[in-house]
């Protein structure tokens, strides 16, 4: 089966993603207090929001047995998403791995 990637929401979505773009900020930060022509601090810090936002993006995902999220190792799933809403292109699904929590899941799909 193939990898279904995500972007997963709920209180742990939420304080990975703040934690996130507070990179974002202090690159832009950087940026508008800079005097320099060329800013290096911002386009150092900003090309690690890229580079964590991309693999934050690639490590979120999910198969017929596992759970990956991008600060944990694979966890084991014992039954198939249930899907809470549908809006669009917009999917929210439920999951509930072995032993943790539930997380909400958005996923983009056509």
């Amino acid at each position: 089966m193939k990898k279904k990637y995500f972007i997963f929401l709920g209180k742990a979505g939420l304080i990975y993603y703040s934690w996130l773009f507070i990179i974002l900020f202090i690159s832009l930060i950087f940026g508008y207090e800079g005097t320099a022509k060329i800013n290096w601090p911002m386009i150092i810090i900003g090309s690690l929001f890229v580079i964590l936002f991309i693999y934050t993006l690639l490590n979120s995902y999910w198969n017929q047995n596992y759970l990956k999220l991008p600060y944990r190792f694979k966890i084991k799933i014992n039954s198939k998403p249930t899907l809470v809403k549908k809006y669009w292109l917009f999917k929210i699904y439920q999951i509930k791995p072995v032993d943790y929590q539930k997380y909400y899941l958005l996923r983009i799909e056509k």
